[in-house]
């Protein structure tokens, strides 16, 4: 099982972060693989965005059932600046059949350094 395909088939993807306090952040997110990486779409001032800023690192899991992908690696912030920013967002609106973002202002990029995909 391939897992840039089966994660880009679903619909919300688990995001995990590394809080302040050293302990998980996870939370659920729309979900877009573009470009062999991995996107999540926020507003610019919530926990996620603010762990990733800090340390550079998150993790994806999708599942459905007892199949599931999970991606591991370095984790960026992009803003309206970023030349990729306007395609990816178009991905978002187009997956989630959206007009607008309802104040996603910014994209959480997973560039994989571990990827895994597995069906029990």
């Amino acid at each position: 099982m391939d897992w840039a395909t089966f994660l880009a088939e679903r619909p919300l993807g688990v995001l995990s972060t590394v809080g302040r306090d050293g302990l998980p952040h996870a939370v659920p997110v729309e979900v877009v693989v573009y470009g062999g990486k991995v996107y999540a779409w926020s507003e610019s001032d919530s926990m996620k965005v603010a762990n990733v800023r800090r340390t550079g690192k998150a993790a994806m899991l999708g599942y459905k059932g007892r199949a599931a992908a999970l991606v591991r690696g370095q984790a960026r912030v992009l803003t309206e600046d970023n030349a990729s920013y306007t395609d990816i967002t178009r991905q978002f609106l187009t997956k989630y059949h959206r007009e607008e973002s309802y104040g996603n202002d910014v994209l959480i990029e997973i560039a994989p350094d571990r990827a895994t995909a597995w069906e029990e």
